[in-house]
This record gives C-alpha cells, structure tokens and sequence, in this order.
C-alpha cells in the first residue's frame, strides 16, 4: 500500500486499516449515490470491502486513506470520508482517483474539494505526479459536475461499461494536468 499520511487545513488523512472497514462500509453504502462509487449494483457487503482492502493492502502502487476532521491538531475518531486510488503502473507520472466518498453530513461544505486538493499536492509533490485521471458513471451527474468545478476535462467516453439498476451505463474519463507543484 501506498502510505498515506497527511495532515491539511483541519483535515487529516490515514491509511485505512482493517479495523476501519466497518466505517468504511458504511460509508459506501450510505445512499443509492454512493453506488456510482462502487460498481456494484445494490448496498456493497463486508466480503466486498475487505476484498477491496486487501487488494490494496498488497499493492505499492495503490492507496486508500479514510479522511478524518482535525481541531488544533487533535484528531477526531470519526471518519468522514475515504479516498482511493492509485499510480499507474505503466506512467509513473500519471495517478488515478478511483473513489471519493464524502459523509452526506459532511457534504457540500468543502471538505471534497479541500480532500482532492490536499491529495492532488502530495501526489505532485511526494512522486512527481503530472497528471490526475478519474472516471465517472454516466448517471452520476452529480459527481462528474464535482471533478469539472475543480479543474478536471472531459477526456472521453466507454460505452456501455457497466449495468447498475437495470441501466446500461457509460464510463466517462476525466483528466486534471499538474503542471507545476501545488
């Protein structure tokens, strides 16, 4: 795994452990929104998330960090957010956002936008990352205008990735450029 320990504007991120996977769960399966995150058709199981962990337990490359609050320093026990991702494998300058889930009473309050912002740095500064990549579903409308606000482009489209409700839909990827450090 690829660690992560950051401390950012009342915000602070740490590798999630196998004890957090219960939090974790939970916050997949929050709301039918949450799915978009998933793939997964319907709430995700424990079996699904501990998969999903160990995965990235094994893997350099990959991380997967539960976003907690911070006052002066002291961090609070409650996560209210998780962020995955990795570098890629064949472009070690390019990395790939795979997942932000953010508490639905945590939402809307800047705390997504602070997270990313906080990630796309040290990924720029800490290994030299040029280049961010997310994908997004084709419904989730929502999502897709959350990564343009903050500096993400329309790369393309992959018709008909994935079935989710009974609904074919579309993986679209987006791209932020890092030009310079952050």
């Amino acid at each position: 795994m690829l660690t992560i320990n950051l401390n950012n504007e009342n915000l602070f991120f740490k590798d999630i452990r196998k004890d957090n996977l219960q939090e974790v769960l939970k916050l997949y399966n929050q709301n039918e929104i949450n799915m978009y995150a998933t793939g997964i058709d319907g709430p995700m199981s424990y079996e699904d998330i501990n998969q999903k962990y160990l995965e990235v337990l094994v893997n350099s490359h990959e991380f997967f960090a539960g976003i907690f609050t911070c006052n002066l320093g002291n961090i609070e026990n409650k996560m209210i957010g998780v962020i995955k991702g990795r570098i890629d494998y064949d472009n070690n300058e390019e990395a790939w956002i795979s997942s932000l889930l953010i508490d639905s009473s945590y939402q809307k309050i800047g705390i997504g936008t602070k997270a990313v912002g906080a990630i796309l740095k040290m990924l720029n500064n800490t290994y030299d990352i040029k280049s961010v990549m997310i994908g997004t579903l084709s419904g989730n409308n929502i999502g897709r205008e959350f990564w343009r606000k903050i500096g993400f482009n329309y790369i393309r489209t992959i018709q008909q990735y994935i079935k989710l409700n009974n609904k074919t839909e579309d993986f679209i990827i987006m791209k932020k450029d890092l030009k310079y450090n952050l």
